[in-house]
């Protein structure tokens, strides 16, 4: 007599599990090619660094990073768009100072922000780099003591442009006219690459915009740089004084770097800090961003976590006293 096939409850639920992971989602991460939110516009100097670091970093990922640019309310539509994104590796945020400051701003003023640092988890930083105080090449103004002159002559008068509201650059220029005492009016765009277009042409009458998007235009006999925002002099423009050596205590620097929404798997965010660890490191990487201008300043995801935690405190105490000082940040 034939036995009926028992039906084995246990052998079953094995082979779920081992067919669950033969399945496409357990396949060695990435898969696909990997969407890098920048939330500037294109042409600035997140563009510029972004870009650099996706052509390297796919020699090390087998899968291309795509850079696409996602603009406006002083990067949180880019930035919110990437902490809402699925936590799973494939997109990812190439983040900044500027949204430490806006951030902050919120704090300061009692509102609650659509997106905080504890949104996302860190991957690495790329660079750090300066801000420059630049003129059109053809302004009257061919020391910063010009500008200083004429602004103090005319209160109010002159204008300057930003890569938007509460912008690395637009802090810059802040710190500059309070070190000065000058005032000046504020003309925000989305981004550093609309901000120095309109100064290429006249538009506006200066800018502190980075080193990395500056720097060629000045070469390019467009636009003429005054002054450094930096600690010491900038390699690639040696001649140039910082404001430090002008007697004026002022820096100023955005880092940019990759970090990813929060909750994505330990396993992927520790292939992308490896992926980082390498490209930073590639001579290609190195060469296109000293082209520019800017220098590799690398942090792990570790140093950066703490790093940007730091940068928080800072300019939360900071944007405090812009307040206090009665100083006109946010329109």
């Amino acid at each position: 007599m034939k036995r009926k096939p028992r039906f084995n409850l246990g052998a079953a639920a094995g082979m779920a599990i081992l067919m669950a992971l033969g399945t496409p989602a357990s396949a060695e991460y990435p898969e696909r090619p990997i969407t890098v939110i920048n939330p500037q516009a294109p042409g600035g100097a997140h563009d510029a660094q972004g870009r650099a670091f996706a052509a390297v970093a796919e020699k090390y990922l087998g899968k291309p990073m795509v850079v696409v640019n996602k603009p406006g309310a002083s990067t949180m539509i880019g930035t919110v768009a990437a902490a809402e994104a699925a936590p799973d590796g494939y997109t990812l945020l190439l983040g900044s100072t500027m949204t430490t400051t806006v951030v902050e701003w919120d704090v300061v003023n009692g509102k609650k922000p659509p997106v905080t640092r504890n949104d996302f988890v860190t991957i690495g930083s790329m660079t750090l780099i300066p801000t420059v105080i630049s003129v059109p090449a053809n302004s009257p103004w061919k020391t910063l003591d010009d500008l200083v002159k004429a602004a103090r002559a005319k209160p109010g008068q002159y204008a300057f442009c930003s890569a938007g509201l509460l912008s690395t650059s637009h802090l810059g220029a802040e710190l500059f006219a309070r070190a000065s005492g000058l005032k000046f009016r504020h003309v925000p765009f989305k981004g550093g690459g609309p901000c120095l277009t309109n100064l290429v042409g006249g538009h506006v009458d200066f800018t502190t915009q980075f080193t990395i998007t500056t720097i060629p235009l000045a070469q390019g006999n467009k636009v003429r740089i005054l002054a450094a925002q930096s600690a010491k002099r900038v390699k690639a423009i040696p001649d140039v004084p910082t404001l430090k050596e002008l007697g004026m205590n002022v820096e100023n620097y955005m880092w940019v770097g990759l970090v990813a929404p929060k909750k994505t798997p330990a396993a992927i965010v520790e292939k992308l800090r490896s992926t980082m660890d390498k490209a930073v490191k590639d001579r290609a990487f190195i060469e296109a961003i000293e082209k520019l201008g800017g220098e590799v300043h690398y942090l792990n995801g570790d140093e950066l976590a703490k790093f940007w935690e730091q940068e928080s405190i800072d300019h939360r105490r900071l944007l405090t006293e812009f307040e206090k000082e009665g100083l006109k940040i946010k329109e």
